[in-house]
């Protein structure tokens, strides 16, 4: 393909997905010590199919042929494409097509937005390295192309610290992140110093991506237990953009706990938030640190939320007409472009056409900017 016969420039999709659903049988099972086979996630047939299985619980579906054959199961973005089938996202040679197919140069893929997460703490460190390793093995098949983020473990300060300390030692990886779900307070306070403190040193660009486990305090888990009950229950509910608790307290609390201020070299962004809330919520940041002054004349945060912003946050987007309205308030050379492949909610195989729909008031500089140059520059790429 001539990509220059069709655009100008190819597109940087800085939130592509690697899903459990079509990761190879063996991604753990050859990358564990043998006494560890049997406990580490793995492919069982039951009733209804086969199912990637830990500890005995069901964690997804794998999406094997006869998954695909099966009528009447929800449409994904491949047979939006015509391509469904099995692994297909997972090798790299479909991958590439699929990505030369949208226009897109460079991919960032995020590992699975379930929470693989078991209560044993050896378990869960011995799950998170093999996927990293699986993950850093497979974008090494095309590494001027394709780029993992690694996997950590919202649980423990210690195991997420050490993984950060080894991904940047084997020097593959480039950014490590958390399910916003599974974002506690307890990353805040003393015990997670030495991680952020880490992540500034090493420079491993830190992040938040969509999904994780149901809180059982939040509306999403209330809603379900209702649902359960035989009561009514809403229609849709949202992804990108959500800028309800799931959202406010992991974002407001990088600044308010003055973790970005103590670590001003550290680069964080939030993956598929949407852009459109955000400058709002700066802007209220910036209000209630100014209203401190005033009302106690000195507070031991000296940067201004916005300033912070600016400097330290990217955030990625990928329907977001709103937010490409904002792009002043936001700040340039932190909005970033994503299609989502392989999701339902992405925009593949279509994203040319509602880019241009999207970004038609932009200036071209602008426009270029957050489909490929911000994100080129936040991953140093040529």
């Amino acid at each position: 393909m001539d990509w220059g016969e069709i655009v100008d420039y190819l597109k940087i999709s800085a939130d592509d997905h690697i899903d459990l659903g079509y990761l190879p049988h063996g991604t753990w099972i050859d990358r564990v010590p043998s006494a560890m086979v049997d406990r580490v996630p793995h492919i069982e047939k039951r009733d209804r199919g086969e199912f990637w299985v830990c500890e005995g619980k069901i964690w997804s579906e794998y999406r094997n042929a006869e998954w695909f054959g099966r009528p009447g199961r929800n449409p994904l973005a491949l047979d939006r494409g015509g391509v469904g089938e099995e692994g297909r996202p997972v090798t790299s040679s479909k991958r590439l097509e699929d990505m030369d197919r949208d226009g897109v140069e460079y991919s960032v893929m995020f590992p699975p937005i379930i929470s693989l997460q078991v209560s044993d703490v050896a378990l869960q460190d011995t799950i998170i390295q093999a996927y990293n390793d699986w993950a850093a093995d497979f974008a090494a098949e095309a590494p001027d192309r394709l780029a993992s983020v690694a996997l950590l473990s919202p649980d423990s300060a210690l195991s997420a610290t050490n993984e950060l300390v080894r991904i940047a030692r084997e020097g593959r990886i480039k950014q490590a992140g958390f399910l916003v779900n599974d974002v506690s307070t307890d990353m805040y306070l003393e015990d997670w110093d030495p991680f952020w403190a880490t992540a500034e040193e090493t420079g491993i660009i830190v992040s938040y991506h969509v999904g994780g486990s149901i809180q059982t305090d939040t509306m999403r888990a209330a809603q379900g237990s209702a649902r359960d009950k035989g009561h009514r229950a809403p229609v849709f509910g949202l992804g990108l953009g959500n800028a309800g608790s799931v959202w406010l307290m992991p974002f407001t609390s990088l600044f308010s706990f003055g973790i970005l201020e103590r670590h001003p070299n550290l680069r964080f962004v939030l993956a598929e938030s949407g852009t459109g809330w955000i400058p709002f919520v700066v802007q209220e940041m910036d209000f209630r640190y100014n209203r401190l002054f005033e009302t106690r004349g000195d507070i031991p945060l000296k940067e201004l939320p916005s300033d912070l912003f600016r400097r330290q946050v990217w955030a990625t987007y990928q329907t977001d007409f709103v937010g490409l309205n904002l792009v002043d308030f936001f700040g340039k050379g932190h909005m970033m472009w994503a299609s989502d492949y392989p999701h339902h909610d992405s925009t593949w195989p279509f994203s040319d056409e509602i880019v241009e729909r999207e970004t038609a008031h932009l200036d071209a500089a602008s426009k270029r900017a957050i489909l490929r140059d911000n994100a080129a520059s936040l991953y140093a790429l040529a």
